[in-house]
C-alpha cells in the first residue's frame, strides 16, 4: 500500500522525506558549520537588531574607534535578511537564543524543500519520471543535504534562486518569451546578490543561448543574453546599491571591497590541486555511484547545455581560483546531480554492454553499496552538532544573573566567543598563552568597573590543562562552574584533519575579594 503511494506521488512522497529529515536536523544539529556561517551572517545581524555592531563593520562604529570608515570584505544581503529576521521575531517577544536559532533553522530547512522541489521537476522535464525520482530522493536525502539545509550557510541559501533561474528557462517551449527570460534573469540575479561568485554561472548560460542547436539565429541567441543579463544586473544591483548608498555613499562599494580583498588576499586561505573539487564531488555524491554521475554529467553536455555549462563554468573558476574551500562548490551540486542522472541513464540506455546481466549486477551492488553507505553517513550526521562547546558556554553564563564580563582564554588555536548566546553585546577581555597574566589581572585591579570580568572561560584541547594551572596561579581563589566537551561531529573533524582544534570549554568563577586593593 504505502509502495503504491510513492509511486503514484512521488514528488509528495519526496519533499515529506526531505521535510522529515530537515526538522530532526533543525532540532538535533545545534552550534554551527563553520566561522562564516555564524560569526558574518548571525552573529552580525542579531548584534544590528539589538543596536550594535559585532563586528564593526559600520562607518560610524569604525569611526568611533577613531579609523576611517571603510567597507569591509564581507557580501551584506545575506546578513542584512538575517537583521530582518531578528528584529522581526524579537519584536514579538522571543528572546532566547536556543529558540531564535532553532527557528531560523527551520526556516532554512523549510526553504531548502524548494531545491528539492525544483530539481525534481527540472529533472522531470529532461529525463523523465525515473530520473526525476533519484535526482529527487538525492536531494531530500543525500548524507549531507539535511545539515547542511538548516544552517546559515549562504553557498546552500544561493540554490533555490539558482535553480527557479534554470526552472524558468526549461519549463516553457522554445523560442523562449520574454518573460521567461526576464524573471530567470531576476532569480540570477537575486542569487547572485546573495553569493557574489554564481554570477560566473550567467556566462555558462550565454554560451548555452548561442550552442542551443535549436537555435540557428545567433540574433536570436543575443537577444536572449541580453535581456537575461540586463535582468539579473537590474535585480542584483537592487540587493547591493540601496545599502551601499546608505552606508558608504557610492554603489557597489562592498563589491569592490570583497572584489580588492581576493585579489590580494586569496592566497593566504586554504590552497588545492585543481582536480580537488572533482574529488569532493565523487565523496558528497556517494562512491561508487558517484563515478557514473561524473560519467553522466558530461555525456550529452550539448543537449541539457543550461544544466551543464553554467556549473561547468563555476566549477572550473573555483578551481583555477587560489582560494579552494569545500562548501564554495555547493551551489554548482544540484546541476552536477541533474546532469549527471539523465546523463547516466542515456548511458544505459545506448549501450547494450550495460544491459548484460553482469552488468546489470554490478550497478546493483553498487547501488546498494552506496546506500549503505549514505544511510550510514547520513543517520550519524543529521543528528550532529558542530561547535556546540564554545555555544553552550555561552548560554550557561547566559543563564547565570552575576555576570559582569568575562575573560575569554583560548590555549589552542584561535576561537571567538558567540556572544549572541550569551544575550549580551558588551566587550570582553581575550587571553592566551602568551599574555601576561599577572600584568592583565593588575589592570583589572586599576580599571575596576561594572565590565571587569567574574568569569574566566578557558577554551583548547591539550594545552588547556597548564593555561588553567597558569591562571590559578594568579587567581588562587577560583572557583570551578561547568565544562563542555566537544562533539561527535568535532571530533570527526578533528581526526580526518588534525588541523581542525578540539575546543573543550571550561568556565571558572572569579572571587570578587581578588580585585580588593
Amino acid at each position: 500500500m504505502l509502495t503504491k503511494a510513492i509511486a503514484r506521488r512521488p514528488l509528495i512522497s519526496i519533499l515529506l522525506l526531505a521535510c522529515f529529515l530537515r526538522i530532526v536536523a533543525s532540532f538535533m544539529s545545534e552550534g554551527y558549520l563553520m566561522h562564516d556561517d555564524h560569526f558574518w551572517v548571525v552573529e552580525a545581524a542579531a548584534s544590528w537588531s539589538d543596536g550594535k555592531d559585532y563586528n564593526n563593520w559600520m562607518p560610524w562604529s569604525q569611526e568611533s574607534l577613531g579609523r576611517i570608515p571603510e567597507p569591509h570584505y564581507t557580501n551584506l544581503a545575506y546578513s542584512s535578511l538575517h537583521y530582518l529576521y531578528f528584529s522581526a521575531i524579537k519584536s514579538l517577544g522571543i528572546s532566547d537564543p536556543m529558540t531564535l536559532m532553532l527557528i531560523l533553522r527551520l526556516i532554512h530547512g523549510l526553504i531548502s524543500l524548494i531545491s528539492v522541489y525544483l530539481s525534481y521537476k527540472i529533472a522531470n522535464i529532461l529525463g523523465g519520471k525515473r530520473a526525476a525520482g533519484w535526482v529527487g530522493l538525492a536531494m531530500a536525502a543525500l548524507f549531507w543535504m539535511p545539515i547542511v539545509s538548516v544552517h546559515q550557510l549562504v553557498e546552500a541559501a544561493c540554490i533555490p534562486p539558482l535553480l527557479a533561474s534554470t526552472w524558468f528557462l526549461l519549463k516553457h517551449t522554445k523560442p523562449l518569451n520574454i518573460r521567461s527570460l526576464l524573471i530567470s534573469g531576476a532569480f540570477l540575479g537575486l542569487a547572485t546578490g546573495l553569493r557574489y561568485q554564481v554570477g560566473v554561472m550567467g556566462l555558462g548560460i550565454v554560451i548555452a543561448f548561442f550552442i542551443d542547436n535549436s537555435n540557428r539565429n545567433k540574433i536570436t541567441s543575443l537577444r536572449n543574453s541580453l535581456i537575461l543579463g540586463g535582468s539579473a544586473l537590474f535585480v542584483f544591483s537592487l540587493t547591493q546599491i540601496p545599502t551601499d548608498l546608505w552606508l558608504w555613499g557610492e554603489p557597489f562599494a562592498q563589491l569592490r571591497a570583497y572584489i580588492e580583498y581576493n585579489l590580494t588576499e586569496s592566497g593566504n586561505y586554504p590552497q588545492g590541486s585543481p582536480l580537488q573539487y572533482l574529488g569532493l564531488v565523487l565523496v558528497l555524491f556517494v562512491p561508487p555511484i558517484s563515478i557514473a554521475i561524473v560519467i553522466g554529467y558530461f555525456r550529452n553536455w550539448r543537449k541539457h547545455a543550461l544544466i551543464v555549462l553554467p556549473s561547468l563554468a563555476f566549477l572550473i573558476f573555483h578551481s583555477a581560483f587560489p582560494n579552494k574551500q569545500e562548501r564554495f562548490i555547493l551551489p554548482a551540486l544540484p546541476y552536477i546531480l541533474i546532469g549527471g542522472t539523465i546523463g547516466w541513464f542515456a548511458i544505459r540506455e545506448s549501450s547494450e554492454l550495460l544491459k548484460t546481466k553482469g552488468a546489470r549486477l554490478i550497478e546493483k551492488g553498487s547501488i546498494g553499496l552506496a546506500l549503505i553507505i549514505n544511510i550510514t553517513l547520513l543517520a550519524g550526521l543529521t543528528i550532529s552538532s558542530k561547535n556546540t562547546s564554545e555555544m553552550k558556554a555561552m548560554y550557561a553564563l547566559n543563564q547565570m544573573d552575576d555576570v559582569h564580563s568575562f575573560l575569554y582564554i583560548t590555549a589552542d588555536g584561535h576561537a571567538l566567543a558567540p556572544r549572541l548566546y550569551l544575550g549580551s553585546w558588551d566587550p570582553y577581555t581575550i587571553a592566551d598563552s602568551s599574555t601576561d597574566i599577572a600584568e592583565q589581572r593588575d589592570r583589572h585591579i586599576n580599571s575596576l568597573s561594572e565590565s571587569t570580568p567574574n568569569y574566566l572561560v578557558f577554551v583548547g584541547d591539550s594545552h588547556l590543562g597548564d593555561l588553567i594551572n597558569g591562571f590559578k596561579e594568579h587567581y588562587p581563589s577560583l572557583s570551578y562552574v561547568a565544562q563542555f566537551s566537544p562533539g561527535r561531529l568535532d571530533r570527526l573533524m578533528h581526526y580526518l584533519n588534525p588541523h581542525n582544534p578540539l575546543k573543550r570549554v571550561m568556565i571558572y568563577k572569579i572571587d570578587s575579594n581578588i580585585y580588593i586593593k
